[in-house]
């Protein structure tokens, strides 16, 4: 009835990502593995990030990030957590942030937001890939991804197989 929770092929999920609310991309050493569905979106709190972050770092190479669509705003993706190993490279977390631009891409999305609370991803980090500031006013670090222009050109199958 539900369908599969999960998707190993963008091209051919792309009417799962369209209808589910909240997901969770998981990269392994550099390569896509999947998209799952999630049924809620998660809430972290900025004590969790801080302790996972000196603490709680699992030695692999996995990156797992967690996305979703708020409700009544269609038009936007919220960037909600980043977990990333002690060993992925930084190949492994771009092609996180380039398989959640390839579906807002999907959901004609205008935007991602974000919150980032961990220092180790830094602001020159995020502007070279496209992200701005915003919110400047609100306490903390918030950031947008805007395709009100277009979407860049799809960089998924650098990261899959």
């Amino acid at each position: 009835m539900f369908g599969p929770s999960f998707i190993t092929d963008i091209g051919d999920g792309q009417a799962q990502l369209r209808s589910w609310r909240c997901g969770r991309i998981v990269m392994q050493g550099g390569r896509f593995v999947k998209v799952q569905r999630r049924w809620v979106a998660g809430s972290v709190s900025v004590a969790q990030v801080w302790w996972q972050s000196r603490y709680g770092r699992m030695n692999d190479d996995i990156c797992w990030l967690d996305y979703h669509q708020p409700f009544g705003m269609p038009g936007f993706l919220t960037l909600d957590y980043i977990r990333s190993g002690q060993k992925a490279g930084y190949k492994t977390f771009i092609g996180a942030i380039r398989v959640l631009e390839e579906i807002a891409r999907v959901r004609n999305a205008a935007a991602i937001v974000a919150h980032v609370t961990n220092g180790a991803i830094s602001d020159r980090l995020l502007e070279r890939n496209g992200w701005q500031r915003h919110l400047e006013h609100w306490s903390g670090r918030h950031w947008i991804r805007r395709f009100y222009d277009g979407y860049p050109e799809s960089a998924v199958t650098r990261y899959t197989a």
